[in-house]
């Protein structure tokens, strides 16, 4: 029964550490001259809702793309930058039981199941080339947020979501 508790518990761990991670993923034009492009402006995307954490968003990509050596210009610059956010809302069920006996043999078992309400976050970063207005990369993040986070780990999620997202730009031909 030790070993079973024991067992039960690396288990939960484990699952906590996988379901934090942040997915991402990319895609762009393959003709797409990306060695031309040094400079960006932004364009109204579809923001999140709160000033705080668009504020760290825009920072965030901002620090990304200025490693990448691009410059940031009111206007007229080779891409125009967009980020879109969404959220939505997924279901966790988790069960537990304890006890000993089958099912058709007796025995005492308990179980106790709880539904726990997941907010899962998405953003997209757009960018579009100025010259012709189409779409030449676009990234994606999405992972699960944690609504009681304090402002450092709210700041540190986004700045490591915004470094996976441009850890392959630009892409290899």
């Amino acid at each position: 029964m030790r070993i079973t508790t024991v067992a039960t518990v690396i288990g939960l761990a484990l699952l906590g550490t996988i379901t934090l991670a942040q997915n991402v993923t990319y895609d762009f034009d393959r003709s797409a001259p990306f060695a031309r492009f040094k400079t960006y402006t932004w364009v109204k995307g579809t923001p999140v809702n709160d000033a705080l954490n668009d504020k760290r968003i825009v920072s965030a990509i901002d620090s990304q793309l200025a490693a990448k050596g691009f410059t940031r210009m009111a206007d007229g610059g080779d891409v125009l930058v967009a980020y879109h956010a969404s959220f939505d809302k997924n279901l966790q069920i988790n069960g537990f039981s304890s006890g000993w006996g089958g099912y058709r043999f007796g025995g005492t078992r308990t179980g106790r199941a709880t539904l726990d309400e997941i907010v899962v976050g998405t953003i997209a970063i757009d960018m579009v080339d100025a010259s012709n207005k189409t779409i030449v990369w676009r990234g994606l993040a999405s992972g699960e947020l944690d609504p009681r986070a304090n402002p450092q780990k709210r700041e540190k999620n986004i700045q490591k979501a915004a470094a996976k997202l441009f850890k392959n730009y630009p892409p290899k031909p």
